[in-house]
């Protein structure tokens, strides 16, 4: 009777175990079978031009080279995707100037927002598995980074808020998590990811050393989408100059990655799941210093002239790319102002408009009367 009593009261304990370890090991089973749905992407000469989780027709991919190249025809079955090199773009050229002598103001303050829309994502050599229902691997790299901004005199505004699942809705939760970092006026807002493609992408040897690349991918379905481009490639012309190995390339999506929201929004894919996490955290010191120097150390000459200033020397602050960046914001806002103003406009007339046809009707009704 002892033992029945006991073992009535010790199995529901070793039930909730079993069913615990399960949901342990099929989530990472099945986040480890998604990273099996790599695209292989192949110019029109057959030969690989990239690789990513997930392709579409019209997706563009652009080169370090400004090379333009659209996706036009995807098999989802077997994986595999062809582009055509549709054009290109000029690249911003980057003069070394010693002669600066407009100061930038010593009390500019800077400052970055970083999230993460996929928690989960991790990294299989160094995590054990490539995603986990919670904080993956990615929040450490977003941590790194946090730290690299700081050391630049950044103030991070830095949200963990968990967006599970890894699904379609992801990016709509996001969003909140989006806006309350925006709302803190960061000067840009990165969304931190990993890839789900093969390590050899990512990582390369530069010098002698294993180096983790960064892809960074913008949404064509946002009406910031010129503005966060154009940011894209500012980026890629400074690393050019300073660390040419950093970019893989600028992956211009058919979705919108919360990007509608600023025109310094960018999504950054931090190495792949099959990449080692510590080569990857080694990739955040070059980011930080990059956008660094592209936001607060780099002019706009003209629209195809970019001048990169040392660290002692200034640049004329509203030509600056962080300024360039911020017009496009505050033309965004000009407009929703000029859109507010015409639609209570025609509010406005229309409902005149009902008012005296209500009294002329009232009026009517009283003379007959």
């Amino acid at each position: 009777m002892n033992m029945k009593f006991k073992f009535v009261k010790i199995f529901p304990i070793f039930l909730f175990i079993v069913i615990s370890f399960n949901f342990f090991v099929v989530s990472k089973v099945n986040a480890l079978s998604v990273e099996t749905n790599t695209y292989y992407i192949y110019d029109e000469n057959d030969s690989l031009l990239a690789e990513r989780y997930f392709v579409e027709e019209g997706d563009i991919i652009i080169t370090n080279n400004f090379d333009e190249y659209e996706v036009y025809y995807v098999d989802y079955s077997s994986h595999i995707a062809f582009a055509k090199k549709t054009g290109f773009y000029l690249e911003p050229k980057i003069i070394n100037d010693d002669d600066g002598k407009v100061k930038l103001s010593p009390l500019i303050k800077k400052s970055v927002g970083l999230y993460m829309t996929h928690n989960d994502e991790s990294f299989t050599p160094t995590d054990g598995y490539s995603s986990v229902y919670g904080k993956g691997g990615i929040h450490d790299v977003a941590k790194r980074l946090k730290l690299e901004f700081e050391k630049l005199g950044y103030n991070v505004f830095f949200d963990e808020t968990l967006h599970l699942p890894h699904d379609s809705k992801a990016y709509s939760r996001s969003e909140l998590t989006a806006k309350k970092l925006l709302a803190q006026n960061p000067d840009a807002l990165f969304d931190i990811h990993r890839d789900g493609v093969s390590r050899s992408v990512y990582v390369k040897s530069v010098d002698g050393i294993e180096r983790c690349k960064v892809r960074i991918v913008v949404g064509q379905a946002n009406p910031n989408k010129e503005a966060n481009l154009q940011f894209a490639m500012f980026l890629v012309s400074v690393s050019k100059e300073i660390c040419p190995w950093l970019f893989l390339d600028i992956y211009y999506a058919k979705g919108h990655y919360n990007q509608e929201l600023t025109s310094k929004g960018l999504l950054f894919e931090m190495g792949t799941y099959l990449a080692e996490k510590e080569i990857v955290l080694k990739t955040t010191p070059f980011l930080a210093n990059v956008v660094d120097k592209t936001l607060y150390s780099t002019v706009v000459e003209d629209e195809n002239t970019l001048l990169i200033k040392d660290e002692e020397e200034a640049i004329q602050e509203e030509n600056s790319v962080k300024s360039i960046l911020e017009s496009y914001d505050e033309g965004k806002k000009e407009n929703l102002k000029q859109d507010e103003g015409k639609s209570k406009l025609i509010i406005l007339i229309i409902s005149s408009i009902i008012l005296t046809l209500s009294f002329s009707y009232i009026f009517k009704k009283r003379k007959k009367s």
